[in-house]
C-alpha cells in the first residue's frame, strides 16, 4: 500500500499546534522530533544514560520535526488537504519554518528493505548468526537461527558478540543458565545449543518475551527454556521466581546500572564456582560495575573489550 510522508519542521510551540492540526484531520498517529526534547534528557541528571549516539547532540539546537503517514486513497487525500489548509492558517514566526515536504513510500519497503542487511554472520570460534530466510554453510560452527527484524540480540552489536564469545569459552553442558535482558533470546539459545540443561529467559519488554519465545521454537529449544517477562527489581512474585533457583551461568546484557542495581540478585542465585557475564556496559563505567560487582562478593575474572563496550566475567 502507498502512503504520503508528510514532515513539517517548526520549532516546540509550532509541533503542538501542528499535532492539533494532524488530529483534526482524523489522524491520531504522528512522530515528533524535539531537539528540546534531548536536550532536557541530557540535562536531568536524575536520568541515567550511558551512550549518546554518535551526531545526536548535533540534533539540540535543530528544528522540531512532526512527521505522519496518510494513505494515498480518497480519504487520505482529503486529509492531507486539510492539514495543508491548517498549517497555512496558522503560518507565522513564532512557529518556525512551517516547511512542508512530501515524499510517496509503499509499506513493502517497511516491511522488507531491512532484509538486504542482514546475511549470515561468524561470532567467536564456534557461533554463526543467520537469518531465518537464508540458508548457510556452518563449516562446523553452530547456527544460531535469529529473526533480526524482531528484537535487540542479532551478534551484530558489540555487547551481544562479547557475550557470546565469553560464553563459548565456558563449561557449558549440563548447566542451568539465567539470560536477563534477554531480548532476542540469542544467548539462551547459544548456551541451549552448547548443552545447558534448561535456561531461563526475562525480558522487561513483552514484544522481545514474545519473539524470544518464537526463536526457541526455531532453534529447537524451547523444550529446555522458559520466558518471563516483567521488571525485577519492582515485581517481587516475578524476581522470586527467577531467583529463587541457583544458576550455573547468568548471561546480563543489559545497561550499567541495572547490572549494579541487580549485583546482589545475581550474586545470591549463582552457584559456587559458576560464572556471571554481564554485557551491554560503555568502556567509560567499566572500572564502576566491577567495583560494584566486587563489592557484594564477585571474584573478577576477565573484562573483554569492543569497539568501546566491555563484558566482564565474574565467579562466587
Amino acid at each position: 500500500m502507498k502512503f504520503t510522508e508528510l514532515t513539517i519542521y517548526t520549532n516546540t510551540l509550532g509541533s503542538e499546534i501542528v499535532g492539533g492540526i494532524i488530529t483534526a484531520a482524523g489522524i491520531s498517529c504522528y512522530s515528533t522530533e524535539d531537539p528540546a526534547d534531548l536536550q532536557a534528557l541530557l540535562d536531568d541528571s536524575t536520568v541515567p544514560y550511558d551512550y549518546i549516539e554518535e551526531g545526536l547532540l548535533d540534533k539540540t539546537d535543530g528544528e522540531t520535526i512532526v512527521r505522519v503517514y496518510i494513505s494515498c486513497d480518497e480519504q487520505g487525500q482529503a486529509q492531507l488537504s486539510r492539514i495543508k489548509q491548517g498549517i497555512s492558517a496558522v503560518e507565522g514566526d513564532c512557529y518556525g519554518r512551517l516547511h512542508i515536504e512530501e515524499n510517496e513510500v509503499d509499506d513493502a519497503d517497511w516491511a522488507d528493505g531491512w532484509r538486504q542487511y542482514f546475511h549470515p554472520l561468524e561470532i567467536g570460534e564456534k557461533f554463526i548468526v543467520k537469518p531465518t530466510w537464508e540458508d548457510c554453510k556452518p563449516g562446523g560452527r553452530i547456527v544460531l537461527e535469529i529473526d533480526p527484524a524482531s528484537s535487540f540480540g542479532t551478534g551484530r552489536h558489540e555487547t551481544t558478540s562479547l557475550c557470546l564469545r565469553a560464553l563459548e569459552k565456558l563449561e557449558v553442558k549440563d548447566t542451568s543458565v539465567l539470560d536477563m535482558g534477554c531480548g532476542s533470546g540469542i544467548l539462551a539459545i547459544a548456551a541451549a545449543k552448547l548443552g545447558a540443561k534448561d535456561a531461563m529467559l526475562v525480558d522487561i519488554d513483552s514484544v522481545a518475551a514474545s519473539i524470544a519465545e518464537d526463536n526457541l521454537k526455531v532453534n529447537s529449544v524451547e523444550e529446555r527454556c522458559t520466558v518471563l517477562c516483567g521488571n525485577v527489581l519492582d515485581d517481587e512474585t516475578l524476581a522470586s521466581k527467577v531467583f529463587g533457583k541457583e544458576y550455573d551461568i547468568i548471561l546480563a546484557n543489559i545497561v550499567a546500572d541495572i547490572i549494579k542495581g541487580m549485583a546482589p540478585m545475581f550474586y545470591g542465585s549463582l552457584k559456587k564456582g559458576g560464572v556471571l557475564v554481564c554485557s551491554g556496559v560503555i568502556g567509560g563505567r567499566r572500572e564502576e560495575v566491577e567495583n560494584a560487582l566486587k563489592e557484594v562478593g564477585f571474584i573478577h575474572l576477565s573484562t573483554d573489550e569492543d569497539n568501546d563496550w566491555v563484558a566482564i566475567k565474574c565467579t562466587k
